[in-house]
Order: C-alpha cells, then structure tokens, then sequence
C-alpha cells in the first residue's frame, strides 16, 4: 500500500510551472484557482488539459463552463499565486475583471495565456481532469514561476558570454572571453562552496 506522503513527495520531484485557472460560472462571477496540473495534449488541433480535486467548491463552475483560460504565472507573481490558492474570499477583489477573447477571466502579468473552449471531462481518481481546445494564446517574454518539492522557485538558465560580460564577470580579449578579476573571484568562492 502506498503512504500518501511519502507519494506526494515523490511527485513533488518533478518541476511544475504555476498556473491560474480562471471562468466565469452561470450568472458570470469570476472564479479561478491556482492549479500546477497543466500539459499539452495536442498541437493539431491545439489542446491542454489540467485537473481539479473531486472535493473542489469550484468544481461545479468548471464543469458548467463552456470556456477556461489557464494562466502561467510568470516569476514575479508567487503573490498572485497565493491568493488564488486560498479558498473562500473573493479572488478577483481589486483586480480588473475583464475577459479574454474566448470569455475567461483574464489576469494580468503571464507568462503565457491558454484562452480554451471546454471540450471534455474525465475522472482520474479523485480529480475532475478537463481538456480544452486552445481558441486563442498569448506569451510574453518574461521567465515563468515554478513550483518544486512543496516550494516556489524560478528558472536558473545557464549564463552565455555575452551575460558573463554584462555582468562584468568576463570580457573578450582577442576573440577570446577570459574571466575578470570579479568573475576570477567569484569563480573562486564558488569552488570553495563546492568543497564543503
């Protein structure tokens, strides 16, 4: 029998990036919630999917929704994170509520944006998982927010030469990059951290 814990542990090796799931319910109250069970299904035609606990108050809105937008959270928004994860409240309180053009709530600062015609339902277990069909995307150039063992983090990319030298770590001399006294000491302290 598996331990839950341990299990959940487990799944939390794999890095999510964070999303916001957002749709308006009958009377067209914004609803959204933060989710990291976002993928691509399909590019042709353009689909995605995420998923959502069986026990969620919102899972009935999901369901009665003909459209959805998921939103992937870029760095600077583990706040905007936070508050849609909260239950209760009004999530959208402050914030501007217009639409996307597939209808969904639309929340400022993404990453990226998956605006999605409701196309099925399936239960896994004790989630709802929805795909939808991508009716409209957007995608800004920022770095997204990411989630790993039970904790934000952002995107490490490795450094190129030329932020070696923006940063005044390296500089070209002759052709050839070679490390400042700055990026020599650096450098230095890093091989040092290593050893312990």
């Amino acid at each position: 029998m598996f331990d839950p814990k341990a299990f959940r542990d487990a799944l939390g090796s794999f890095v999510t990036g964070v999303t916001i799931v957002t749709a308006r319910d009958g009377e067209g109250r914004p609803f959204g919630l933060t989710a990291n069970s976002f993928n691509s299904v399909s590019l042709d035609p353009p689909m995605v999917l995420w998923s959502l606990s069986l026990q969620s108050r919102t899972l009935p809105v999901f369901r009665d929704a003909e459209c959805w937008a998921v939103h992937v959270l870029a760095e600077d928004q583990q706040a905007m994170s936070d508050r849609f994860a909260r239950p209760g409240d009004d999530k959208f309180d402050g914030l501007d509520k217009g639409d996307g053009p597939e209808g969904a709530p639309l929340i400022e600062g993404y990453a990226a944006r998956f605006g999605c015609r409701a196309r099925f339902e399936y239960e896994g277990g004790d989630h709802a998982i929805f795909l939808g069909e991508v009716a409209d995307f957007d995608r800004r150039d920022v770095e997204p927010l990411i989630y790993h063992s039970g904790r934000y983090a952002r995107v490490m990319r490795s450094p190129t030469g030329e932020d070696l030298e923006r940063e005044g770590l390296a500089e070209k001399i002759g052709g050839t990059l070679s490390l400042t006294a700055s990026g020599a000491e650096l450098l230095a302290a890093l091989q040092g951290l290593a050893k312990r």
